[in-house]
């Protein structure tokens, strides 16, 4: 059954940038972020992400930004390393996270978009106006809400080899 479960959340994974301004309480918003929380990481803990979640105006002032309207958001950093090795693991493990908040939050019935391809001019806004150590960087909004309009499951209409020995 839990299968079935993961499955149909997964079919409802849609980005939308159309989102009902109806309010998210703030009880939904933390266990959308705790379920981000628990996203596997490759080098162990700590895990190397940090968030910040934001809900109403100031959610709304944030992604007028981005040419978007949504009262609750997730930034999300991930510390700036040289080594490629692990600069590839703080990112998967960080877009973890992001599809754990995405699985909660259609749990609740919460649309999401994520958006990754940051102007330099916002992610300097944002990094000035939260204080944001240089060691960080933004590397993707995570937009939630209700959805707008009726939201239909998605369909994949592709073959699967199977190959059972």
């Amino acid at each position: 059954m839990e299968g079935k479960i993961i499955y149909e959340l997964n079919r409802m994974l849609i980005n939308t940038s159309k989102f009902a301004l109806k309010p998210i309480s703030r009880e939904i918003f933390e266990n959308i972020i705790k379920a981000g929380l628990y996203a596997p990481y490759g080098l162990n803990p700590p895990q190397p992400w940090k968030f910040i979640g934001l809900i109403s105006n100031r959610a709304v002032e944030i992604s007028r930004k981005l040419d978007r309207i949504s009262n609750c958001l997730i930034l999300c950093f991930c510390p700036k390393v040289k080594d490629y090795f692990n600069q590839l693991t703080n990112y998967g493990s960080t877009f973890s996270a992001i599809y754990n908040f995405r699985l909660q939050a259609i749990a609740y019935g919460i649309v999401s978009e994520v958006l990754v391809d940051l102007n330099e001019e916002f992610k300097n806004f944002v990094y000035k106006e939260f204080r944001i150590d240089s060691e960080y960087e933004l590397v993707a909004v995570v937009l939630f809400g209700y959805p707008a309009q009726k939201i239909e499951p998605r369909v994949i209409n592709r073959d699967v080899l199977w190959r059972i020995e």
